[in-house]
C-alpha cells in the first residue's frame, strides 16, 4: 500500500487515496461510490463474511450504481475442473476456497438487496455483476 500510495503520489492532475480496511466494516458513508468492485478476495473469505462484505459493498453503493466481483470460477460454471480446484484448495493452503467454490454467488448478492445480476467467465476467472436498484 505505500509502495502505490507513492507511485500515485507521483500524478500532480489525480490524488487517489488507496486505504486498507475490514471488508465486514467498510469506513465509507452510505451511498458513496457509484462503483464498487472486488479482485480475488471472496475465495479468501468464510461464507459468513462473504454475506457481510457483500452487504457492506452495498451499503457504500449510491442507487443505480454498480458492484464487480471478479474471482475465480466455481464448481457450477466448471464442473470438469473439480479436481484441479480441490487440488488448488489443497496445494496453496486456501483454507476456504473449497466452501467458496461450491457456494452460491448470485444467492448471496441477491440476499444481500443487488438485482440485474449477471455472471460471465473467462479462462479460470469468473466476474459477477450486480446493480443497485436505483
Amino acid at each position: 500500500m505505500r509502495k502505490a500510495n507513492e507511485l500515485l503520489s507521483q500524478n500532480p492532475v489525480e490524488l487517489p487515496q488507496l486505504l486498507q480496511a475490514n471488508a465486514e466494516e467498510l469506513p465509507y458513508l452510505d451511498y458513496y461510490f457509484h462503483a464498487v468492485t472486488s479482485v480475488f478476495l471472496f475465495h479468501e473469505l468464510p461464507e459468513s463474511v462473504r454475506q457481510t462484505a457483500i452487504e457492506q459493498c452495498f451499503r457504500v453503493t449510491k442507487p443505480g450504481g454498480t458492484f464487480i466481483i471478479c474471482d475465480s470460477i466455481q464448481l457450477s460454471d466448471s464442473p470438469e475442473m473439480e479436481l484441479m480446484m480441490n487440488n488448488f484448495a489443497k496445494t496453496f493452503h486456501e483454507p476456504y476456497y473449497k466452501n467458496y467454490t461450491a457456494d452460491d454467488l448470485v444467492e448471496h448478492l441477491k440476499k444481500g438487496g443487488l438485482n440485474q445480476i449477471e455472471t460471465q467467465t473467462y479462462l479460470l476467472t469468473k466476474y459477477s455483476t450486480a446493480n443497485k436498484q436505483a
